[in-house]
């Protein structure tokens, strides 16, 4: 997105829409530098606008400027598809020396405006980034800092922080002052940043079903630090396995990725994960794994032994 709004021919009118904050300013800013106006010379607007009133204010420029901009915030006109906005906006068609930035967390691309502005100028989705595409935006930022970051520690904290690349970029700003000239790793991750606690169990599980034994250690290390109840950790690995047994069942019959998430009610690229990870296993393995746990968790819930020490039979497996 940002080579198009470099290379592309310059527009009068933008609109950058979607809920990532960060992508909406920063694009919003390479369309200014690419103008040459200066921050203090742009005209700024938050919530709805007359058309009348934003023509008016184009033709009133600043002392001195070449042209105008104006940058219009969550105006909400771009939902819905009522027709009357797009007809106040049809000068939006004819601006030479002026240019419009339109900022919208949301915008149904059936709305009368939303095509007008499509016609005569640029628009821009500004969704979540994918973790593949925040991977690399956070080693760049990481190696910004100074520091490095391991794929892994990304992937908790793109399921642990969110999705929010300022949230992010902030989180790993303050992980790179602990470490100055590090590596942000996820033991790192795990115990300094305020992941979500299901963040935490699936890395555990991921971890354990894995064979990753010195990470899953790691990962129950952090839970129990943090007072996640061992119990409740249990029953979460159950279900993984629980999980990859059924995924593996179906992949057996032929069942496509696609038609597993849907038969098993789970997100495209879970299933593809739990795909991926039934094939270090067999069906009667699974069954054996499924059968020791559910064992394990009845000595611990008759107090044959803890929770914890339940845990940690089922790694060592």
């Amino acid at each position: 997105m940002a080579a198009m709004i470099e290379k592309d021919e310059l527009k009068n009118v933008y609109l950058f829409y979607g809920p990532e904050e960060y992508l909406k300013t920063y694009f919003s800013g390479r369309v200014l530098k690419r103008i040459g106006a200066d921050k203090d010379s742009v005209k700024r607007f938050e919530g709805k606008i007359a058309g009348a009133d934003l023509m008016d204010e184009l033709g009133s420029s600043f002392l001195f400027a070449e042209t105008t901009v104006a940058v219009v915030r969550n105006s909400g006109m771009f939902k819905g598809t009522a027709k009357s906005a797009a007809e106040d906006f049809e000068f939006l068609k004819t601006l030479e020396d002026s240019y419009v930035i339109f900022q919208e967390t949301e915008a149904d691309k059936t709305n009368a405006l939303f095509r007008l502005v499509e016609s005569c100028g640029a628009v821009f989705d500004c969704s979540m980034r994918t973790l593949p595409e925040v991977t690399g935006t956070l080693t760049k930022r990481a190696n910004r800092d100074g520091a490095g970051i391991t794929p892994g520690a990304i992937k908790l904290l793109y399921e642990g922080i969110g999705k929010d690349l300022c949230g992010l970029f902030n989180e790993v700003d303050r992980l790179a002052l602990l470490i100055p000239g590090g590596v942000i790793d996820e033991r790192l991750v795990l115990d300094e940043s305020p992941l979500s606690i299901e963040a935490k169990i699936y890395d555990f599980t991921d971890a354990v079903v894995e064979k990753k034994f010195d990470k899953a250690m790691n990962c129950l290390d952090a839970m129990q630090r943090d007072k996640i109840p061992a119990q409740y950790i249990l029953v979460s690995l159950s279900k993984h396995y629980q999980s990859l047994y059924d995924v593996y069942c179906l992949a057996k019959n032929k069942i496509s990725a696609d038609e597993i998430a849907k038969i098993l009610d789970l997100r495209d690229f879970v299933a593809k994960k739990y795909l991926r990870q039934s094939e270090n296993y067999d069906r009667a393995t699974l069954a054996s794994v499924l059968d020791t746990i559910a064992d394990l968790d009845l000595q611990s819930k008759n107090g044959l032994l803890t929770p914890e020490r339940a845990l940690e039979l089922i790694i060592a497996m």
